[in-house]
């Protein structure tokens, strides 16, 4: 009875012990991870969230009352159609605080608004490169910067402050070693790169809510009626804003051949691309009145 004492008191002892040193392990290293990470923070999150905050704040200073057209001399000249950088598309009633720009960024895309407008050169298609792809890889989508950058949020490194076993600890320092190989240098060129942000709000029209989802108007919906859109263009250097149009874009889909298309989405989607490409014309045709 003594020896099994003695051994069910030695085997208490040793999980006491082992839960101790569990815990200094994952608080050294949750220690060690946020280390990594603030240092991270103190370079190019100075930066990028500087410029974020400039983008917030131009985009829901242009959601307010529209002032009207203009179109300054930068603007006019179309140097920016051939420069790096950021473009949103969103619905204007959204464009009304930062959260609602995040929630637009996460799902944003690019269209063909952004391709008829823009001929950002594709240098690395030029050089022949095999991954070069066909297209040019700008204007990068402001969700993209934003998920490049998401081991910066506070709500990130909470999440790590919150890690109760090893396991997701493990998760997150993956997260950051991932984020260091891939996303952070996109946002370190993202920064260093982008010229512009090209940002487009799309007013509700009362077709589109005909042709939405459960009765609700939604983007691609909205893309598909001709409605007014507002188009600005600010600089990211200096935050000016450069150009601000507000445009309708309506274009007809012809289709040749033998076999027309008569997939619903499919038809949808030429759709939006016809209207989205006719935007982009009369913008340009804007700048050369």
């Amino acid at each position: 009875m003594q020896a099994g004492l003695v051994a069910s008191g030695a085997v208490v002892v040793s999980l006491i012990a082992h839960g101790v040193v569990s815990r200094q392990d994952l608080a050294s290293g949750k220690r060690a991870l946020l280390a990594k990470e603030s240092a991270v923070q103190a370079t190019v999150g100075v930066e990028w969230l500087a410029l974020r905050a400039r983008l917030e704040q131009d985009a829901v200073r242009a959601g307010g009352v529209y002032a009207g057209d203009h179109v300054e001399r930068e603007a006019q000249t179309g140097a920016f159609r051939t420069q790096p950088g950021l473009y949103l598309r969103m619905r204007l009633v959204d464009a009304r605080s930062p959260e609602s720009l995040a929630r637009a960024a996460a799902s944003g895309q690019k269209d063909a608004l952004a391709a008829c407008l823009l001929r950002e050169p594709n240098d690395r298609g030029l050089r022949g490169e095999l991954d070069g792809g066909a297209f040019a890889e700008q204007p990068w989508n402001l969700g993209q910067a934003d998920w490049a950058t998401r081991i910066l949020l506070p709500e990130w490194v909470s999440a790590v402050q919150g890690a109760d076993d090893a396991v997701q600890l493990r998760v997150y320092t993956a997260q950051y070693d991932e984020a260091i190989r891939n996303e952070i240098p996109l946002a370190v060129e993202i920064i260093k790169r982008a010229k512009f942000f090209l940002l487009a709000l799309d007013e509700d029209a009362p077709g589109s809510v005909e042709v939405a989802q459960g009765g609700t108007t939604m983007e691609a919906s909205l893309q598909l009626v001709p409605h007014p859109t507002r188009v600005y263009v600010f600089d990211t250097s200096s935050g000016k804003e450069l150009l601000a149009l507000r445009r309708s874009g309506e274009g007809r889909v012809v289709q040749v051949g033998e076999r027309a298309v008569t997939d619903p989405e499919t038809r949808d989607a030429m759709q939006r691309q016809a209207n989205n490409c006719a935007l982009g014309r009369e913008i340009e045709a804007a700048l050369h009145p």
